[in-house]
């Protein structure tokens, strides 16, 4: 039986980072994307990390993959910004002094400039598999407010807690009927552009709402062969978007609002 709940997590501060940068200064995602919800949802139900070891049949390669996203990769999520200037989160640069010796071979001091995230928020989406053991205990872990390890936004000076867990939903697939909007995340099919236009040409244009978009490339799954990130192009959006315009796993909740779950 499968069961749509949510809960907001939020956090005085966080840091996603970006690891394909190469600025001076540490940058951070602003969106929560899907590893790092698998991350948090690992350590509440006290998954492992980089602990499993898997052996290829033909040469015996040894790989090391995190146990909470071996397990819960498949679980489908959506993931809605709170409290976010049109998709945006405050952000500030930290900085870091590190004179140990061991950090600095020429005797110097070690200066690292981190971006982090001010106050970000999210509501989090998860469609549960009742009949599975591991998505029956992260639902009543949820529920009861229980954590076998403390969760953090990104590293673990940034812990992170979650409240409003509401499980009481009337779900339903969205049959592409007339034009919509999400308010969820969007991980794209394509280009939201012609979708938008095409929805503003079928109706009069509400001026009392400033229309935006806000577009992040994030992760959405982890490379076990290459241990990296994969990416994907996602937008966050209050436009309205033309019913040809296809995603899966679409979904009308409450009768009043269309979720994305990726």
């Amino acid at each position: 039986m499968q069961k749509l709940i949510s809960f907001d997590i939020e956090a005085d501060f966080g840091f996603l980072k970006k690891p394909d940068t190469n600025e001076p200064v540490y940058i951070t995602y602003n969106m929560l994307h899907k590893p790092a919800l698998l991350g948090i949802l690992g350590a509440i139900i006290g998954l492992s990390g980089f602990k499993i070891v898997l052996e290829t049949s033909r040469k015996k390669k040894r790989r090391y993959i995190p146990e909470y996203y071996e397990k819960l990769k498949d679980l489908k999520v959506g993931i809605k910004p709170l409290n976010d200037e049109r998709g945006n989160f405050t952000k500030t640069v930290v900085r870091y002094n590190n004179s140990v010796g061991y950090a600095n071979k020429d005797g110097g001091t070690l200066i690292v400039d981190e971006q982090t995230l001010v106050k970000p928020s999210y509501r989090c989406f998860l469609l549960l598999d009742m009949d599975q053991a591991l998505h029956e205990k992260l639902y009543q872990y949820l529920k009861n407010n229980k954590a076998e390890y403390l969760p953090y936004l990104g590293k673990n000076d940034f812990s992170v807690w979650w409240k409003s867990f509401k499980e009481d939903y009337i779900v339903k697939q969205f049959d592409f009927s007339s034009s919509f909007k999400v308010s969820s995340l969007v991980k794209k099919s394509e280009t939201l552009t012609k979708a938008i236009v095409q929805a503003m040409g079928r109706a009069a244009r509400n001026q009392t709402e400033i229309e935006f978009t806000f577009f992040e490339r994030l992760p959405i799954a982890y490379r076990t062969d290459l241990m990296q990130y994969e990416l994907a192009d996602f937008a966050f959006t209050n436009a309205t978007l033309a019913q040809e315009y296809r995603l899966d796993n679409l979904f009308q909740i409450n009768q009043n609002e269309t979720i994305h779950l990726f």
